[in-house]
């Protein structure tokens, strides 16, 4: 995978943000020094609106983002929103409205949305959405709106159900004991007719150290209910991709639950991965002693006498000749450190004009 690089949008990258006891709505590629939700401080992304960066939250942090165990991050039914008597927006929306006479179709994302039933509760009517979502690459999208219920029978159908936003959280280090919510929201009724649920979300999380005692839920929404049943809403798609080492969070991703007689939504994704965080081609597990510095791995040119160990070989940095003494000139004993036959333990060759045991 290649590094993750995201646009900052007229940010400072020299300041920390911290959210605490209070409730803040955001949405767009925010980067800072460190980022802290703390104390009960939820952050809230704002809804789609089919404008801008609106449905989607991307927070990286050169040091650390912690979320502590009473505080939250919150994208329910911010995705891909619902349309007035017609399929659901985004990739995987649900039917609904004109092209069915009662119920609507779950929305997809990580997994299919359900297809809804009409009035006898057994035959097919809004059909679900097709997931596309995916579990190895480096970002994460909304979940679709569930299908309108149907209007074909002359009636109006309404509005689907949102799909949950997206979620994104990189930083060198990531504790996150709370919660993150991106839940599709659940179909209603309308004119005795019923929406297909919405999709869940997509969380993203990036770090090289991850420690994620909280809980991460991208479920999608229920469908409607009554002698027609919209379609369950597909579950949404969680990633969680570190470097040097994991505790991952527990995870849903669970399909809706279908109206009457109609179809749940399929489970969605919940994926666990090493990443190269650097991006410099090396793994902590492959010696990469430096993951956050892409400067630093097995592959590099040793700088001599810098106190950087770029290659990642051991080696004191201040024995060129690798003859296991360090260079005088650095508090050694070394007298010549450019030639490895030169050294306090070496033996002395009398009169060819060189100290080979650097005894002065």
């Amino acid at each position: 995978m290649s590094p993750v690089l995201f646009a900052l949008v007229g940010l400072s990258l020299a300041a920390d943000l911290t959210v605490d006891g209070s409730t803040s709505t955001v949405d767009g590629s925010q980067s800072y020094d460190n980022i802290y939700v703390i104390n009960g401080g939820t952050l809230i992304v704002t809804d789609y609106d089919g404008s801008g960066t609106t449905g989607t939250l991307i927070l990286e942090a050169t040091g650390e983002i912690e979320v502590d165990s009473s505080s939250s991050i919150v994208a329910t039914g911010a995705g891909y929103q619902g349309v007035s008597n017609s399929d659901g927006d985004g990739p995987g929306g649900g039917e609904g409205g004109s092209c069915c006479s009662d119920s609507g179709g779950g929305g997809a994302h990580g997994g299919d949305g359900g297809t809804g039933t009409r009035d006898d509760c057994s035959s097919a009517d809004g059909a679900g959405g097709t997931a596309y979502g995916d579990s190895t690459s480096d970002s994460v999208d909304m979940g679709s709106a569930g299908g309108a219920a149907g209007s074909a029978d002359g009636d109006s159908g309404g509005t689907g159900p949102a799909g949950g936003g997206a979620i994104t959280l990189v930083a060198p280090t990531i504790t996150m004991a709370g919660t993150i919510t991106t839940l599709g929201d659940d179909g209603d009724l309308t004119n005795n007719d019923a929406q297909g649920g919405g999709a869940g979300g997509g969380v993203l999380l990036i770090a090289n150290e991850l420690e994620c005692t909280g809980t991460i839920a991208a479920d999608g929404g229920d469908g409607g209910s009554t002698d027609d049943g919209g379609g369950g809403g597909g579950g949404g798609v969680v990633k969680q991709f570190y470097d040097t080492s994991a505790t991952t969070c527990a995870v849903t991703v669970t399909g809706g639950t279908a109206g009457c007689g109609a179809v749940d939504g399929s489970s969605g994704i919940d994926a666990t991965s090493t990443y190269d965080y650097d991006g410099d081609g090396y793994l902590y597990d492959d010696g990469d002693c430096d993951p956050v510095d892409a400067d630093i791995n097995p592959g590099a040119t040793e700088i001599w006498y810098d106190g950087t160990d770029q290659d990642c070989d051991d080696w004191s940095d201040y024995d060129a000749d690798l003859d296991g003494y360090d260079s005088d000139a650095y508090g050694g004993d070394d007298c010549d450190d450019t030639d490895s036959s030169i050294n306090p333990d070496a033996t002395e060759t009398w009169y060819d004009g060189d100290d080979s045991d650097c005894d002065g």
